[in-house]
C-alpha cells in the first residue's frame, strides 16, 4: 500500500466470502497488491466460513485499529459486515462479488475487483447510508414480498451460477406467469392498516434493481431518511409488458399497475389470510415467511463511493 495511503485510511481489515461470484479465487491476490499483503501488517483478510459471527469479527477489528472494513461478496455480505459498524465511524468499503451487487450499482461502484480496490485506495468520499433492520438483522437494497420473493425461492444455485442474473428470469417466465394478485395488510409507520391486492409489496431503500435503466421508482435514495413502499399489480400479459416499456423508459411512476407510499419508520407486510403465508426476500435472500416487520435506521454506515467530481478524482489521485 501507499505510505500516503495507509497514513489516510490506516489498516484494512477485509472480510472475503469464498462462495461469491467468479471472481473470489483470484481476489486475495488483487487485494495484496492494492492494500499490501499481510505480513506488512497494513491488510488483514478474513476467508467467512459457516459458523463465524461477521458482526463480532468486525467489531474487533475495530477495537484492533481497522481504519477501513471491506465487505468482499455480494449484498448479503455488505449488509452483514455493515451491522458490525453501525454506531462507529470507520468506513465501509465493498468489493462487489456477488451476482446482482445492487448497491453497488446503486452507488456507482466499479464492478470490476481491481477497479473497486483502486477506489478504495484513492477516493476521500464516502456516504452515510440508511439501514433497513428486520429482526436483529440489517438489509440495505429491499425488502420484497410476492414476484420477486417466489422467484428467488425457486431459482437453485446451479442456475444462477450458470446463467448469472438471467437466471432470475428463466425462473419468472417458467413458473411465475400464472401468479395471481394476493391481498395484503399493509401498515406504514402509525398509520391504520389498509388492504391492497398485489403481485408484489416490496419496501426499497434504494432505486435500482437489476441494472440500468431499470429502477423500482424514482427519488428511492440510501441517504435520504426514508423507505418507499412499492405496490405492483400485474394482472395479465398486457400488464406486464406495459410496465416492461414505462420501466424501460424512466416513468415506473405513470404505470397504472404501480402505487407508491413513504415510510418514515417502519412498515409491516402481511396476508389477508395468514393461513396462505408468501416467503419475504431481503437483499435477494429469502429470510422467512410474512408477515414481516421492517424497521428504518437512517444515517447508519458510512460507505466509501466515487469521487463526486472530476476535481475531486483528481485531488485523489494527486
Amino acid at each position: 500500500m501507499n505510505p500516503d495511503t495507509l497514513l489516510r485510511i490506516g489498516r484494512v481489515f477485509v472480510v472475503l466470502n469464498p462462495h461469491s461470484g467468479s471472481f473470489a479465487a483470484e481476489v486475495r491476490e488483487i487485494l495484496c497488491r492494492h492494500f499490501g499483503d499481510e505480513e506488512q501488517g497494513s491488510c488483514t483478510i478474513h476467508v467467512l466460513d459457516a459458523g463465524h459471527d461477521v458482526k463480532q469479527l468486525v467489531k474487533e477489528a475495530i477495537d484492533e485499529g481497522a481504519g477501513l472494513v471491506v465487505a468482499a461478496g455480494g449484498d448479503g455480505t455488505v449488509a452483514a459486515v455493515a451491522d458490525g459498524l453501525i454506531g462507529s465511524d470507520v468506513p465501509m468499503g465493498i468489493l462487489p462479488l456477488g451476482t446482482a451487487n445492487v448497491l453497488a450499482r446503486e452507488l456507482g461502484l466499479p464492478l470490476d475487483p481491481d477497479e473497486a480496490c483502486a477506489l478504495l485506495t484513492r477516493s476521500r468520499d464516502s456516504a452515510t447510508l440508511d439501514v433497513m433492520r428486520v429482526g436483529d438483522r440489517p438489509f440495505f437494497t429491499q425488502v420484497g414480498v410476492g414476484l420477486d420473493s417466489l422467484m428467488i425461492r425457486d431459482t437453485d444455485t446451479e442456475s444462477k451460477q450458470r446463467l448469472g442474473r438471467i437466471a432470475y428470469l428463466w425462473t419468472a417466465a417458467k413458473g411465475l406467469s400464472g401468479f395471481q394478485p394476493r391481498r395484503f395488510l399493509l401498515t406504514i409507520d402509525d398509520n391504520a392498516p389498509r388492504m391492497v391486492r398485489a403481485s408484489e409489496v416490496l419496501v426499497a431503500n434504494v432505486g435500482t434493481f437489476g441494472q440500468p435503466p431499470f429502477q423500482w421508482g424514482p427519488d428511492i435514495h440510501p441517504d435520504d431518511g426514508e423507505l418507499t413502499v412499492c405496490v405492483l399489480r400485474v394482472r395479465s400479459l398486457l400488464d406486464s409488458i406495459r410496465l416492461g416499456i414505462n420501466v424501460l423508459r424512466g416513468e415506473p411512476r405513470r404505470d397504472p399497475s404501480t402505487r407508491y407510499f413513504k415510510a418514515r419508520h417502519r412498515v409491516t407486510i402481511a396476508m389477508v389470510r395468514a393461513s396462505n403465508p408468501l416467503p419475504v426476500q431481503a437483499d435477494g435472500e429469502i429470510i422467512g415467511e410474512t408477515p414481516v416487520e421492517v424497521h428504518l435506521q437512517a444515517a447508519a454506515v458510512r460507505v466509501v463511493v466515487p469521487p463526486r467530481s472530476e476535481e475531486d478524482a483528481d485531488a485523489a489521485t494527486a
